[in-house]
């Protein structure tokens, strides 16, 4: 997959000052390196795909601090909750959809919807490893 391909299929990733040219390249191409065809087969463009767009998201949300590092909400994952109190005000969020359908095996891949994407294309597949 090109990064032309890319963004085509994920316009989301169309803003080249945000996403380099060689970022993308960098991330196809450790996709492709962990998503082989003999695995794969005709989902392979579909996995790196999602997993090269779970890895740019993070990079993004990381660019956003100061020092790269994103600060802790870059890392902390998916909320399932968030509570706040001001003054005498107390406000509750719990989010659903996404975050809900959380696979406590899917570790890092949690993290982006697109890792989510990745990891449940990955499980369908079988893409663990091989015992003969």
């Amino acid at each position: 997959m090109t990064p032309a391909e890319f963004r085509a299929a994920l316009p989301g990733f169309a803003d080249e000052e945000k996403f380099p040219e060689s970022m993308l390249a960098l991330w196809l191409d450790f996709a492709a390196a962990q998503v082989p065809a003999e695995r794969w087969g005709n989902l392979r463009s579909q996995g790196i795909l999602f997993l090269a767009a779970h890895h740019l998201t993070l990079v993004a949300a990381a660019s956003k601090a100061a020092d790269g590092t994103g600060g802790l909400e870059a890392a902390s994952g998916g909320v399932t909750s968030e509570s706040k109190t001001v003054g005498s005000v107390s406000k509750s969020v719990s989010r659903s959809g996404g975050a809900a359908g959380i696979d406590p095996r899917g570790g890092q891949y949690n993290d982006t919807s697109w890792g989510r994407q990745y990891w449940a294309l990955a499980s369908t597949i079988g893409a663990g490893g091989l015992v003969l």
